[in-house]
């Protein structure tokens, strides 16, 4: 272990993608925590803000551009992240859960349009257009099905940890080692969140920090099926990972189940097709001889 954490590149790796992302989203929940005590109406804000904060410390510390407007496909991420988050948080806030879904429809809808515009553009009108809603509205679906109305999103928060996971690990075996490295910092993040929300009797995982989870990581996997080349046979079992996380919360939540076994079920359940996912990428980094 201490071999491993001479180099300095795999000291930067954890450094990076895991230990400062981790320290400023402990910091800000624990800050949110005691200084929304008397208004907890505030707190799923300041821990949406914490997660997004902690993936942005790991997003800069990687990939350093926040140029605006944005030079890259990746430097689109940190844009979308917040603009989408503010968006869905201030429609969160609305009584009607019309104006929920239509935010989350649209926010997917926009950023699958931003994040497939370089390939798109090339492309001719009915085959862009094909691309852009297959993703807009595989997207979408997903983001209603795992955050369906105000509950406590905890199970949702796991399965979406999960997901990063497995994004984490299967990005470098597909050549995106940067990617992984995005994948990394969400998922360090979500994690510190959940812990701290299971700690603390009463605690709730808003909307917001869960439609913030969704928002990364949804641009993440455009990145890594358009621009990172996972076959779609990967692609398909890390979908079928999340709506498998979303099946069992559901059911769970439906029969009237409560408690910590309700939220780690969604996210032990969908990491068995997520190291599925794993073995398939894995196959094809072998067959490509095992180099970048």
């Amino acid at each position: 272990m201490w071999n491993l954490w001479q180099s300095g590149f795999v000291r930067s790796l954890i450094l990076e993608s895991a230990l400062f992302p981790a320290a400023v989203t402990m910091l800000m929940v624990v800050a949110a925590y005691y200084k929304t005590r008397k208004y907890p109406g505030w707190r799923s804000t300041f821990w949406v803000a914490a997660i997004l904060a902690g993936f942005l410390v790991g997003y800069a510390l990687t990939y350093r551009d926040f140029s605006f407007p944005p030079r890259t496909v990746l430097s689109w991420l940190p844009w979308l992240a917040l603009v989408g988050g503010i968006v869905v948080a201030i429609a969160d806030r609305r009584k009607h859960p019309g104006w929920r879904y239509g935010a989350r429809g649209m926010t997917a809808s926009v950023s699958a349009w931003i994040l497939l515009w370089p390939i798109v553009r090339q492309e001719s009108v009915l085959a862009a257009f094909l691309a852009w809603l297959t993703v807009a509205m595989l997207w979408s679906v997903l983001w209603f099905a795992l955050t369906p109305d105000h509950r406590d999103q905890k199970p949702a928060g796991t399965t979406l940890f999960v997901g990063a996971v497995g994004l984490a690990l299967v990005a470098p075996l597909l050549g995106s080692i940067l990617l992984a490295q995005f994948g990394a910092a969400l998922a360090v993040v979500l994690a510190v969140a959940l812990v701290f929300s299971l700690l603390v009797h009463g605690s709730r995982w808003d909307s917001p920090s869960a439609d913030m989870g969704i928002l990364i990581l949804g641009a993440l996997m455009v990145d890594l099926r358009f621009y990172a080349g996972a076959s779609m046979v990967v692609m398909v079992w890390l979908l079928v990972s999340l709506a498998a996380g979303t099946g069992v919360a559901s059911i769970l939540q439906h029969r009237g189940h409560s408690g910590r076994w309700t939220v780690l079920a969604p996210g032990l359940i969908s990491s068995l097709p997520m190291a599925v996912a794993g073995w398939m990428a894995l196959q094809t980094y072998m067959a490509s001889g095992g180099g970048y």
